[in-house]
């Protein structure tokens, strides 16, 4: 029996159909997820780490369907997005606008007590919803009960002005923040939950994809985006290899070479 260790240092069994389903869903074919299988069945070892297997199979993916493997990779890309969380921010703001919700950005809020920032506003018939995104820079970082209690804390002070509070993670949540959330009515969206309204569904339902999946940029170049309000290759694909190449600083040869990964991942 073969176990994984996974990146918070717990192990667990190995799971090849969790793993033939996560290639199924960035768009591998058939053939090719039956391809990476058995060569993970060579590779594998009792306590390998997720890590190293995922680095494997990202690396197979690549080298068979390279347009398609970055989408494998999204998780580690929205990891990529920067430090501050604003970039976070917004990208939380444009999947609320697929969904139907008018959005304001960092409106400040006199609350009963306080004054109050509110990430993202959103607003949809008669809901009024509080949101606020907390971005982790590692992966094995959840969302716990302090963050929920604080986040329906800051809710009831400001609840005449809302009517739903909404927490936003780029990781999991921990079980006693689901508990708590189901509880009280605090509507969450992280990975892989809630089932069908993940931040990982709404990216590929909406082809949400962020910048950070492009290996043709270099760190600096994502900043350099970001602070152009560039985060979803859908925006940087509308630009001409001109206009990247001017923001960039770089040769015209290499933004046509950003230009056409992006587009070809759209």
């Amino acid at each position: 029996m073969i176990y994984v260790k996974k990146l918070d240092g717990t192990t667990q069994k190995y799971n090849p159909f969790k793993l033939r389903n996560s290639l199924s869903s960035a768009g591998a074919d058939k053939e090719v997820i039956d391809k990476i299988m058995q060569k993970v069945d060579k590779i594998l070892y009792n306590g390998i780490e997720t890590r190293e297997l995922f680095k494997f199979v990202f690396k197979e993916f690549k080298k068979e369907q390279p347009n398609i493997a970055p989408i494998y990779d999204l998780r580690n890309s929205l990891l990529r997005l920067g430090r501050e969380g604003f970039a976070f921010e917004k990208f939380v703001s444009y999947i609320l606008k697929k969904q139907g919700y008018s959005i304001k950005m960092n409106q400040i809020v006199k609350g009963r007590f306080v004054k109050h920032e509110i990430d993202v506003s959103a607003v949809k018939n008669n809901e009024r919803m509080m949101v606020e995104c907390k971005y982790h820079l590692k992966p094995w970082i959840r969302c716990d009960i302090q963050t929920a209690l604080y986040v329906y804390a800051r809710f009831l002070d400001v609840k005449k002005f809302f009517t739903t509070p909404m927490l936003v993670t780029n990781t999991k949540f921990s079980n006693q923040a689901i508990d708590y959330s189901k509880g009280v009515g605090l509507k969450l969206m992280g990975w892989k939950f809630p089932q069908n309204n993940s931040l990982e569904f709404n990216v590929e339902k909406f082809r949400l994809f962020p910048i950070t999946m492009l290996s043709s940029l270099a760190k600096e170049d994502v900043d350099i985006l970001i602070s152009n309000n560039i985060i979803l290759l859908r925006d940087l694909s509308a630009k001409t290899a001109d206009e990247i190449s001017g923001m960039l600083k770089t040769t015209r040869l290499k933004a046509d070479k950003i230009l056409e990964e992006s587009k070809k991942l759209l």
